[in-house]
């Protein structure tokens, strides 16, 4: 099987000849192909060319496009400071008062560097689209509308100001679900990111309240497109676990949890992937160090009802 072939037998639900390997190369793509950061993230056949020969490199079965999580709510105003070798960083949130909210932008996929992101995936798709499906990572509405107001003023907003919040997510949505629209008819498989929707942020409660329904609609309309829906959340995740479940995704990707406690608690019902120690074990760790993680992984995934995947449980650094 080829990864192509691998990745369709397995939305299918037929045998595999092995477990998929998706390690989350993204940004470290432009560091197989000596790029620096800001061309790729700028430029979509950079981009596309810094996935193909990563692809050509370690051989996985999921191309992913991805640069940061910003770049939704850079379209839609906020600010980012941009580094000639690493990835851009929130300079100044769109919406620093509630006066804001009326000038923010309903970003179109043509607005911004959401292009970039496009034009990355048919490049890649028209490349090696026969043997490897071309993924997109995308943020969900949470973590957009943290980029929007900035993680700490949302965080309060939560509690003091959730008319405020739920317009921010409303807004996030809307343009979400179009770009998502967007990467599949540019042939992309969609996944949504969620990094700032944790469990190192938020309770149960408020994952519930927040995140979980923008999630759970955006899930519905990804697979009314006739895909699944592919969820990755970073962070300690163990807290929010069951209703993550609940949120219609197909697979989640997971980051800071026991691999077996997240088959124990979700297997039953939804796909698992990952989740290999990016700093520690593949950053600082030896040959060895990644063989015996990679091995305890699949021990596991070889138990979970619903299948696994591996993978890293972040970015690759």
């Amino acid at each position: 099987m080829n990864p192509k072939e691998r990745f369709s037998a397995f939305l299918s639900g037929e045998p595999l000849d092995r477990f998929l390997c998706v390690p989350l190369v993204l940004n470290h793509a432009a560091r197989v192909a000596r790029v620096k950061i800001s061309e790729y993230n700028s430029n979509g056949q950079v981009m596309a060319d810094c996935h193909v020969q990563a692809y050509r490199r370690y051989g996985y079965d999921l191309i992913t496009i991805f640069s940061d999580t910003a770049i939704t709510a850079e379209a839609m105003g906020t600010e980012l400071l941009y580094f000639e070798d690493d990835v851009p960083r929130l300079e100044r949130p769109a919406v620093t008062d509630p006066d804001d909210l009326s000038r923010l932008v309903r970003a179109k996929p043509t607005d911004g560097r959401l292009p970039v992101y496009l034009d990355a995936i048919r490049t890649a798709v028209s490349a090696v689209g026969d043997e490897v499906p071309v993924a997109c990572c995308f943020m969900a509405p949470f973590s957009t509308a943290a980029m929007l107001r900035g993680v700490d003023m949302l965080a309060r907003d939560l509690y003091r100001n959730k008319s405020l919040a739920h317009h921010l997510l409303s807004l996030s949505q809307e343009v979400t679900k179009d770009f998502a629209d967007a990467v599949i008819e540019a042939g992309g498989v969609p996944i949504v990111g969620d990094p700032v929707a944790t469990g190192s942020i938020l309770g149960e409660k408020q994952f519930r309240e927040f995140a979980l329904p923008y999630l759970q609609e955006l899930h519905a309309h990804i697979a009314s497109k006739g895909l699944p829906a592919l969820l990755h959340i970073c962070g300690q995740t163990s807290r929010i676990l069951d209703a993550i479940v609940e949120s219609g995704a197909a697979l989640l990707s997971l980051d800071d949890i026991s691999m077996a406690e997240a088959r124990d608690r979700a297997g039953e019902y939804i796909v698992l992937m990952g989740n290999v120690r990016p700093a520690q074990t593949l950053l600082r760790g030896s040959r060895e160090d990644v063989l015996a993680e990679v091995k305890e992984l699949c021990a596991i995934g070889r138990t979970c009802k619903r299948g696994f995947v591996l993978g890293s449980g972040c970015e690759v650094p």
